[in-house]
């Protein structure tokens, strides 16, 4: 999810090792904050969809019957949320 007016969902990935401290992350130019590196555990993730040219943006999601009260949309500064099975078919059906 990304912040101000075109927040959204932009890319969907899928974990593929189990979290771990990393100390030396290959994409450390990426990071924001990076008092974070090498303190909490991170896992490797594959993006499995970009949807870059058509995000799923707040204000659209929030209109969703489904998806309104996404995790995202009421707790927006986490970085992974946890999604029901109705909620994660939804976003494939809007993605197309």
């Amino acid at each position: 999810m990304e912040l101000g007016d075109k927040a959204g969902i932009y890319a969907i990935a899928e974990i593929i090792e189990s979290p771990k401290i990393i100390t030396n992350p290959p994409d450390i130019g990426y990071w924001i904050d990076t008092s974070r590196v090498g303190v909490k555990p991170c896992t490797k993730i594959r993006f499995t969809s970009k949807l870059l040219d058509k995000p799923l943006v707040r204000e659209n999601l929030k209109e969703d019957l489904v998806l309104k009260n996404l995790i995202v949309i009421r707790q927006p500064n986490a970085t992974n949320y946890k999604i029901t099975q109705q909620e994660w078919q939804r976003v494939h059906e809007l993605r197309g």
